[in-house]
């Protein structure tokens, strides 16, 4: 053996002692065309045991390249301070950041490129996956407790010294904005009002992520992140609240159940809830909740203890995937016994009634309006299913909510994302190896880096729909659809976008439908013995 091969190899042995996943012969174990202490970073096939000379070739039947072509732009250009964002560039030399974008939806994204990576990790073994999960994990730990408040979640955080375009996400005059906070020893700026969907990408990283790894360091860093988290939820604060009902302003104490709290953002040091009853609609300031049944809220106001029932399936879908993590999570981990058993016990009480609640769930978008509802489900259906461990609870979930619910709604959306969660969830029979290559074949289809967002106009390319005018009627392939940061949670029949020149997403819906399709053996690895490794002089 050469010696630098020695040294990587003892190098990954050192890494993988601390991580579950498979003994790779060949793993990337840096970014593409990066510079380090050795010259760069390039292919080595280790069949031929040679550097490769063959032009680096992405997308269709270059799958396994397009992914590391996608995290050499993300990790180059698109995680200002460990975070995910697109990238507005200054031309289209793609070389000068004019500024970032997404600034409100920063941790759904970060917390799925931790999910991406886990998977990466666990179906390769590569030391760069699991050396930019390690990374993520700590970006979305401080994102937890920069806040100050148990369980509640930043949108996202910088230091208070980081160059101007990042400060730009973070400006004084943002009411969201909470500016000059001291969190280990720094000052931060951080964004607030954060909203349920945020927490459902990074719920998915940290439990994908825990999975993956054997690290006690980083286990109990998500351990305790999630604890926290669940055990506010469980707590049902009673609280006095400022209380905007149909429109009249009163005060009242409540028992807010599955809730956190943000005492940066209450007005007047108490939270604000505001209620509309018909049709329903419920906002706050200064608090969150997760309530799988609004009315359990209104019943407490004077006049209305008999509240009808109005039960929120996305919503129940999401605390029975929280409270599946936290129980998995803690498991075996006897500092945690007395604290997991009141989980455990909570979650017994609870689930039949928010599995009767997920079970009703009913699409509600309209043509085009609210698809990327549909993630908010998928995500955590996806967590709740993986680590269910009763068979009838599991199976009721497999086959009344992920095939009769959500997944009859989108079957023929060409979503891969959607797709690979349900044929790997589904029960024993209900997904067909057609839907599989079908789907793994159109994320073939992906665009190559970097992710521009180009003009599209397929209007008389795909028919327009006749209950829908003005999109398609079918779902558009995915190399013709309107790129986004996330494309699965975009609808699929857009005909028309102009575009905005030099703006660029950072992949990270392919890099999570790709390394799931690999981790469940969905797609084949394209590039077999082939890694990236630091090339010596």
């Amino acid at each position: 053996m050469k010696p630098y091969r020695h040294i990587l190899l003892c190098l990954w042995l050192a890494v993988a002692s601390t991580h579950a996943t498979v003994t790779p012969d060949c793993a990337d174990s840096c970014l593409l065309g990066t510079s380090g202490e050795t010259p760069i970073c390039e292919i080595w096939d280790s069949s031929s045991q040679s550097w490769s000379t063959d032009a680096f070739v992405t997308g269709p039947g270059a799958m396994h390249n397009l992914a590391r072509d996608y995290t050499r732009w993300l990790h180059a250009w698109m995680m200002p301070a460990g975070g995910v964002t697109s990238t507005l560039f200054a031309d289209p030399a793609l070389d000068r950041v004019r500024e970032y974008g997404g600034r409100r939806d920063s941790a759904i994204w970060t917390g799925t490129y931790l999910a991406a990576e886990a998977l990466h990790f666990m179906a390769t073994g590569s030391p760069d996956a699991s050396r930019w999960m390690r990374e993520t994990l700590g970006t979305l730990h401080r994102w937890w407790n920069i806040p100050g408040d148990p369980g509640y979640l930043a949108r996202y955080a910088a230091p208070a010294d980081s160059p101007q375009p990042i400060l730009n996400l973070l400006p004084a005059e943002d009411p969201e904005v909470h500016r000059n906070v001291t969190y280990a020893g720094s000052t931060w700026h951080w964004r607030g009002n954060i909203s349920r969907d945020q927490y459902q990408g990074v719920l998915l990283g940290y439990s994908l992520a825990y999975t993956a790894t054997r690290s006690p360091a980083l286990r109990e860093t998500i351990r305790s992140d999630v604890v926290t988290f669940v055990e506010q939820l469980m707590s049902s604060d009673r609280r006095e609240v400022a209380l905007r009902l149909d429109g009249v302003t009163l005060s009242s104490t409540v028992r807010i159940p599955y809730a956190v709290f943000s005492e940066a953002e209450m007005p007047s040091g108490r939270p604000m809830l505001t209620l509309q009853t018909n049709p329903f609609e419920a906002s706050g300031e200064g608090v969150l909740f997760f309530t799988p049944d609004a009315a359990e809220l209104i019943r407490q106001l004077p006049g209305f203890g008999r509240f009808s029932s109005l039960p929120l399936p996305t919503q129940a879908i999401q605390l029975g995937a929280i409270f599946r993590i936290a129980l998995q999570v803690t498991d075996g981990v006897p500092d945690y016994a007395a604290r997991r058993q009141a989980i455990a016990e909570h979650y017994r009480q609870h689930v039949g009634e928010w599995l009767d609640i997920a079970a009703d769930w009913e699409n509600s978008n309209d043509c085009d309006q609210g698809y990327f509802g549909l993630n908010i489900g998928f995500m955590p259906l996806y967590s709740w299913i993986r680590l269910e461990t009763d068979p009838a609870i599991k199976t009721r979930l497999q086959r009344e909510v992920l095939r009769d619910a959500l997944w009859a709604e989108v079957a023929d959306h060409k979503n891969v994302f959607f797709a690979f969660i349900y044929a790997s969830q589904a029960a024993a029979g209900d997904a067909s190896r057609d839907l599989i290559a079908a789907n793994a074949a159109q994320l073939a289809r992906f665009p190559i880096a970097p992710n521009l967002a180009k003009g599209r106009d397929l209007r008389g390319i795909y028919p327009e729909s006749e209950e829908c005018p003005g999109i398609s009627a079918v779902a558009v392939d995915v190399d013709e659809r309107v790129p986004a940061t996330f494309v699965w949670e975009r609808h699929p029949w857009k005909l028309y976008d102009a575009g905005t020149p030099n703006l660029v997403y950072p992949g990270i819906d392919y890099l999570m439908a790709y390394w799931m399709g690999r981790y469940y053996g969905f797609i084949a690895d394209d590039a077999p013995g082939t890694c990236l490794l630091w090339r010596p002089k």
